[in-house]
């Protein structure tokens, strides 16, 4: 049985402080599931420890289990009930196909924010200030992916490198060390350029992050760090633009994140980078 089910089912035994966590689950959705132990203790004005028990009580390890399985019921269910809704329509106005594709993405952010998991990208932006290089790997439409932010990178004072071609992941893939970290950005995590790209950069001891929607893949086994991000299929599109959007959405927390851990620096380096820039229009 999911655990929407069990939360919805009226015989359910629960005490005063699990009812009142059944109700603020339901009555929230991916909103609650996006919410801190501290939000969600703080409304329903009960402990962090009693909250942890009602994720184990369903049978969760943690509170971030119990909150991905229940955004992932939750996804399912809204696939279900707004299918019609949401399929897109070949002769329906533009305005109304603009309403279903901004249904769709709030969505993919809000399952998201619940799957990333924040202390990898906490660890990531870490990891990319002391890394020699970091290098982003991306294959077709991953690879536009990957260069959007390396180039985002670089501007705060990454030395961020992007490679998109197989034959130059491979030379750049022997020549990484254990000073470097590699990126792979791969919804499936099954591309097999990738894939032998990580298990070369392994051996020679560098540092993997994915940047994928998918743990059960080749390219998981190999990774240090591991930033989730959801993926919604719909009509027409099948996908891509959902899943792009959500990467869009981690590439833009990692260079938050890492202006907070290089301070002022960056800032000055993005200013130094933009004169720079602006300076090439000036001399037309």
């Amino acid at each position: 049985m999911s655990i929407l089910k069990k939360l919805s089912n009226p015989q359910i035994k629960a005490s005063k402080s699990d009812n009142k966590l059944i109700h603020y689950f339901l009555s929230n959705g991916l909103k609650a599931c996006s919410s801190s132990i501290s939000e969600i203790s703080a409304d329903c004005d009960i402990s962090h420890a009693t909250v942890t028990r009602f994720a184990r009580k369903f049978g969760f390890d943690t509170l971030k289990d119990f909150k991905i399985s229940l955004a992932q019921d939750l996804g399912a269910q809204d696939s279900d009930n707004k299918g019609k809704r949401t399929a897109i329509n070949l002769k329906e106005s533009c305005e109304t196909t603009a309403q279903k594709l901004l249904q769709l993405n709030q969505t993919l952010l809000s399952q998201t924010a619940v799957e990333i998991g924040y202390e990898q990208v906490t660890k990531l932006a870490k990891e990319m200030v002391s890394a020699r290089h970091v290098f982003f790997f991306g294959i077709g439409s991953s690879g536009f992916l990957a260069r959007d932010a390396a180039r985002k990178f670089a501007r705060i004072g990454i030395d961020a490198r992007c490679y998109t071609d197989s034959h130059e992941i491979m030379t750049h893939s022997v020549m990484t060390n254990s000073q470097d970290l590699v990126i792979y950005i791969s919804n499936s995590g099954k591309t097999g350029e990738l894939v032998k790209s990580a298990s070369i950069c392994a051996k020679k001891g560098a540092m993997i992050c994915a940047i994928t929607a998918e743990t059960a893949s080749p390219l998981y086994t190999f990774t240090d760090i591991t930033v989730l991000h959801a993926v919604h299929d719909y009509d027409l599109a099948h996908g891509y633009a959902d899943s792009r959007l959500s990467v869009f959405f981690i590439i833009d927390l990692i260079y938050i994140e890492l202006i907070k851990v290089i301070g002022e620096k960056a800032i000055k380096i993005k200013q130094d980078t933009q004169d720079a820039i602006e300076s090439l229009s000036s001399n037309d």
